[in-house]
């Protein structure tokens, strides 16, 4: 729910929709590209799931590597749109939250499981890693998880001060893990890892989005209300159902690439 001078069916719009770009900048544009690259066959592309008939350990990081880019740009576009455009800029700072969100808290995970692609990685370059080379790692990705947190709530409370911000970034949330969920659900194979990683990679990661505080008084400024915006809504449906019926559904849409 947000307050009435902002749409939650907006808001919920730009969850999707930035779900769908950062899931889709991972493990096709990330994994996919490097595979194809490397002159392999991509055997299998979901929302979470990736494999490549090339065994190669460079396509293990450039998922992750594709992520940290897209936020990246993401951030530096967000300082460049007007602040009246304010669906823009929420939808640029949700990229940047989901993609960051995602990369440190798997870099964390990978380093204490020794597993994931960070981990593979890290044991392509070096052998087994050491454990100073996971401890860093670790704390590298603990120090741009707590960056994150702290650059989403600044700028969720510059464009809504007050609860606005923390209910609108609840609603991006829901809308974003929901829409991993019922993609995810979408291709069946053996267990549950498909939808379980789905729903860690957006929903559990980018938690922090649930707890944006209030603002202080002293730092209030007047905020431009998320209007609603029909394109918006329509395109990130539209987008939802190519995602849900692709990497949803594990369809081979690369078999152009040969």
């Amino acid at each position: 729910m947000t307050d009435s001078k902002n749409d939650g069916l907006t808001a919920a719009a730009i969850g999707l929709l930035a779900m769908c770009i950062v899931t889709c900048d991972h493990e096709a544009l990330g994994h996919g590209s490097a595979c194809l690259l490397l002159d392999g066959h991509i055997r299998l592309l979901t929302s979470s799931l990736f494999r490549c008939d090339t065994r190669s350990g460079w396509i293990d990081p450039a998922g992750p590597a594709a992520n940290l880019i897209m936020g990246t740009a993401a951030l530096l576009a967000v300082r460049l749109v007007p602040q009246r455009m304010v669906a823009l800029k929420l939808l640029l700072l949700t990229i940047t939250a989901f993609s960051f969100f995602w990369e440190a808290a798997y870099v964390v995970d990978a380093m204490i499981v020794r597993h994931g692609d960070l981990y593979f990685f890290a044991e392509f370059l070096v052998g087994e890693p050491p454990l100073w080379l996971r401890v860093f790692a670790s704390l590298a990705g603990l120090a741009l998880y707590v960056a994150t947190i702290r650059l989403t709530t600044r700028a969720l409370l510059r464009l809504w001060p007050s609860s606005a911000g923390r209910s609108i970034a609840r609603t991006v949330w829901l809308s974003a893990t929901a829409g991993a969920a019922v993609a995810a659900l979408l291709y069946r194979c053996p267990g549950w890892g498909n939808e379980r990683d789905a729903v860690l990679e957006i929903g559990a990661a980018s938690l922090p989005l649930l707890f944006i505080p209030r603002a202080n008084t002293s730092e209030l400024t007047s905020s431009i209300g998320l209007a609603r915006n029909w394109s918006l809504i329509v395109l990130a449906v539209v987008v939802f159902v190519a995602f849900a019926a692709t990497l949803g559904r594990g369809s081979p849409l690369w078999a152009f690439a040969g």
